[in-house]
């Protein structure tokens, strides 16, 4: 017999500081990021953001859930995104993926959304016919350093016997990759980066807002840069199986200026050398491509992620080591897909959804 609990932003609150919770076996979510979900500010207070599954009295898994508002027209729809899904090992085979996310689906009366999902989380989804495709966001992943040290033996172990040939040609082909760029650095880039925003930025980005599906505003910002899901340690919690910490993570907003007058605001997430643009307010064009790149090379960034259309194409004017198209798909359940109606246009940013915490 499988019993699932539910909750709310008061019984996170409580149960992260239970005894319950220190005793866990495995951990069903960090306590960053439980306050990160409790301070969200499109959660209602009695919206469910954690369910837990056990078996026997003994914690056998966990889905996790994002409260979130889609909007068509001026009509809001209140939804979530899953954002977690595991289940112990030794629980396995019992359906409790099937029921923890029937049971999602139920306490947001079908109004639930998935994105970057794995290959198996996917086949769960569709066979459970609950969900729909949405139309998928397409962009580049722009290998800016060459970093087969990590990425090869990650892929296949039997690359580890090689680490050290390549470490060297890592070294030596991002030698020849920085000395190229120094040599045509120009020094007139205008801009300035932050990890918050201020209020210049807060009036501009009121005037640049674009309307989609998601109306991300200034709360939502201030909560995604202050209420982080990844710490920036050296610590590995090997007891939570979903990103926690990393060596170093940071939200940065890159305000691009011409002529002494703010133009762009670039919102970007840098996890240990690895890039992803969230939001952009303003204009997308040939300085602020450059400027942008200006910023990753000297952050020595090696691969950066861009769903931008337009950006994108003034990037690829550009060389880089290595470049890769990249597909994000959407679900959506089907109830919310036909509550919204068949006039509905899916319009969202890379930075709408759990995608921008991880």
């Amino acid at each position: 017999m499988i019993e699932l609990k539910t909750f709310n932003k008061t019984e996170l609150e409580s149960l992260i500081k239970s005894d319950d919770f220190k005793n866990f076996p495995f951990k069903p979510i960090t306590i960053h990021r439980a306050v990160s979900h409790i301070n969200n500010p499109r959660a209602k207070e009695d919206q469910t953001l954690l369910i837990l599954a056990f078996s026997e009295n003994k914690l056998a898994g966990y889905i996790g859930i994002l409260p979130d508002e889609i909007y068509k027209n001026q009509q809001l729809f209140a939804c979530g995104w899953l954002s977690t899904l595991w289940i112990d090992p030794n629980f396995r085979g019992k359906k409790i993926a099937q029921q923890l996310l029937s049971k999602a689906c139920d306490e947001y009366s079908g109004h639930i959304l998935i994105t970057e999902f794995t290959p198996e989380a996917e086949n769960m989804y569709k066979k459970s016919g609950y969900f729909d495709y949405q139309d998928s966001l397409k962009g580049r992943s722009y290998h800016l350093l060459s970093n087969l040290k990590n990425i090869l033996p990650h892929k296949n172990k039997k690359w580890q016997t090689v680490y050290p040939l390549l470490n060297i040609f890592d070294f030596s082909v991002n030698s020849i990759i920085k000395a190229a760029n120094n040599f045509k650095e120009n020094n007139r880039l205008n801009f300035k980066t932050e990890s918050h925003l201020n209020k210049e930025s807060e009036d501009f980005i009121k005037l640049n807002s674009e309307k989609n599906s998601f109306n991300t505003d200034l709360r939502e910002i201030n909560w995604i840069t202050n209420y982080p899901w990844i710490l920036s340690s050296k610590q590995k919690d090997e007891n939570y199986h979903f990103s926690d910490y990393c060596e170093n993570f940071e939200y940065v907003l890159l305000k691009i200026y011409n002529s002494g007058k703010l133009e762009s605001i670039f919102i970007i997430s840098i996890r240990d050398k690895n890039a992803k643009l969230h939001f952009v307010f303003g204009k997308q064009n040939g300085t602020s491509s450059k400027i942008l790149l200006h910023y990753l090379r000297k952050n020595n960034v090696s691969n950066f992620i861009s769903f931008e259309k337009t950006l994108n194409e003034f990037l690829d004017k550009n060389i880089f080591f290595y470049k890769k198209e990249r597909n994000r798909k959407f679900l959506m359940h089907k109830t919310l897909k036909s509550e919204l109606g068949q006039d509905f246009k899916f319009q969202i940013s890379a930075g709408d959804s759990d995608a921008v915490f991880t």
